[in-house]
């Protein structure tokens, strides 16, 4: 983390040698946190603020770790009702 506003050159200073494992960071007003998130399980991850009555403001994001097995253990198949938006239209299975 750091003040100011993020750019490629921040990537300079992250400390990827002896990092902190938590669940929970902080933002603080006028600046910026890097999260590592180790996706070590396929399936679909969900990244939110636990504020929930922030969470309107787009402050959660979804992203999918795909397997080459296609196993209902690890990720039910999207259902035949859901919403899609974006690159996902079109791609009901």
């Amino acid at each position: 983390m750091d003040g100011g506003q993020w750019s490629p050159a921040s990537r300079l200073n992250y400390n990827l040698q002896d990092t902190i494992s938590r669940c929970t960071v902080q933002v603080y007003p006028l600046s910026w946190t890097a999260v590592y998130v180790p996706l070590d399980n396929v399936g679909m991850w969900n990244v939110r603020s636990e504020n929930w009555a922030r969470q309107y403001l787009g402050q959660q994001f979804y992203l999918r770790v795909y397997s080459p097995a296609n196993s209902w253990r690890d990720e039910y198949p999207i259902p035949s009702n859901a919403l899609l938006c974006g690159r996902a239209i079109g791609h009901h299975g």
